[in-house]
């Protein structure tokens, strides 16, 4: 068989024995250009619409989300003024279908284990925020990728916590403590082969096997700090079987779960009971093939624990209160914020940072947390400075005092260039939010004749593009389809 040069002979091989002449296919699919998307990601505002200054980059709309895209071949979008607010995340099509399978519920305790580099786990928490909130947990084990993580949640305005611990420290620490929880298993990553090719020239034969063996012991962990009907959603961004069928067969096969079925989307096929011991109910996952579906390779399948795994009790601590969280800390908030949200009032400190406390009564002792929830303020001396990340936890209008700027000057902000002050800024409080088309972009302090920029040194770009420029390049080229 003939196949692109670029495909392991062996993935080649691998893919002929489980599709046959439908192999053909694939691989040709594979040695394509990759899908592009886009989706709606400011929770704050999570009934919102993305901007029309986004039109020209869009195509059709994703089938299987209301928020999602396809994306124009051409300029990426990440180094724009929109992005830097939290609009929009740019996501794989297929990726979104695993945050819609979640099915987030109002007042749910929610983990995603392998939350890194967060595009489920902010997607999970826009359709809970749009379903009055949850109580979000982001956790992944390597420290590079969760602090990729936290930058992602906080540009979104995701109020998470976020920890950095293996499975089996969280399962020890977490007992029948969620009611949901996403696994995105570490896996070959062959669905992604067109788009990244450093997976493909890293992918190994034996590949498939080793990685099965680790998303068993990852689920078996999972399956312990689930509560008895609860949800478990596993996913992989892989093709072969033993990832994705088996790995599902064995856990109905020694665990007290049941596969529930999932929306027949558009693009997706059911999975391939054939695959695994003929068990009819497999056909309830589903699968986006590359050459079938407007997407990279993805698995997805949710099932139900009928019964408790673990048979520990969890040991429940209490959260501290932040030593901040007294009248100087109302009344800061009172200058500040138009209606004070609840969470801001459940607060928790590390060194002069208050974060509202999420973690909550899943605070345990040796846990690796990154943030116990989202920033709020820093105390410097006896005053409160608005940290970044609270800009985007509010929605238009909750803070005292908003300054909305256009492109060109946004751009000149997120640069750390400080603003005019205008005229018709409050002057009831010394800081003010900066906001471009409606979604936040950061802080400013007011200063005799100018508003003093607070955006973050660390987030501070000269390399920020205008949308508009990139439009007319898009519009000029008849290649970006």
């Amino acid at each position: 068989m003939r196949f692109p040069p670029e495909i392991p002979a062996a993935f080649a091989a691998q893919m002929t024995h489980w599709l046959g002449a439908e192999a053909d296919h694939l691989l040709s699919a594979l040695s394509g250009r990759p899908w592009r998307g886009l989706r709606y990601a400011a929770v704050a505002k999570p009934n919102g619409s993305l901007p029309a200054s986004l039109a020209p980059f869009l195509r059709d709309r994703v089938p299987w989300t209301e928020d999602g895209f396809y994306l124009a071949q051409g300029p990426s979008l990440g180094y724009t003024v929109l992005h830097q607010a939290g609009a929009f995340y740019l996501q794989d099509p297929s990726a979104m279908a695993v945050a819609v399978a979640l099915d987030p519920r109002p007042g749910e305790r929610i983990l995603d284990l392998c939350a890194a580099p967060g595009g489920k786990t902010t997607y999970a928490a826009l359709l809970a925020a749009r379903r009055g909130g949850a109580q979000m947990v982001a956790n992944d084990i390597h420290r590079d990728r969760v602090l990729a993580l936290a930058e992602n949640a906080e540009r979104v305005g995701a109020p998470c916590a976020i920890t950095n611990e293996s499975p089996s420290q969280l399962a020890e620490a977490w007992p029948q403590a969620f009611d949901a929880i996403i696994v995105d298993a570490p896996c070959s990553g062959e669905g992604m082969f067109r788009k990244d090719p450093a997976v493909r020239a890293e992918w190994r034969p034996d590949a498939p096997e080793r990685f099965q063996a680790l998303q068993k012991d990852i689920l078996t962990h999972a399956l312990n700090m689930l509560k008895p009907g609860g949800r478990l959603v596993y996913s992989t961004c892989t093709l072969n079987p033993l990832e994705n069928e088996q790995v599902v067969l064995w856990l109905l096969d020694h665990f007290p779960v049941e596969l529930e079925p999932l929306p027949e989307w558009p693009e997706w096929q059911p999975a391939r009971a054939d695959w695994a011991a003929d068990r009819p109910e497999l056909r309830r996952a589903r699968r986006l093939w590359p050459h079938l579906g407007r997407g990279e390779g993805h698995f997805v399948a949710r099932l139900r624990l009928c019964e408790p795994v673990s048979d520990q009790p969890r040991r429940r601590s209490k959260s501290s209160a932040h030593p901040g969280a007294n009248k100087a800390w109302e009344a800061w908030l009172e200058s500040f914020v138009t209606a004070i949200p609840a969470s801001w009032r459940r607060t928790t400190g590390n060194k002069n940072v208050v974060f509202a406390d999420v973690l909550g009564d899943l605070a345990a002792p040796g846990l690796r947390v990154l943030r116990p929830g989202p920033p709020l303020a820093e105390r410097k001396g006896r005053v409160y400075v608005p940290h970044h990340a609270a800009s985007r936890l509010i929605p238009p209008g909750g803070f005292r005092a908003t300054v909305e700027i256009d492109e060109e000057t946004a751009i000149r902000y997120l640069a750390g260039e400080p603003l005019a002050a205008p005229g018709d800024v409050s002057e009831e409080t010394a800081f003010c939010a900066v906001a471009h088309e409606g979604f936040h972009l950061g802080f400013a302090k007011r200063a005799p004749g100018r508003l003093n920029n607070l955006y973050p040194r660390g987030l501070r770009s000269t390399r920020i593009e205008s949308l508009a420029a990139l439009a007319e390049e898009v519009a000029a080229s008849s290649s970006y389809t």
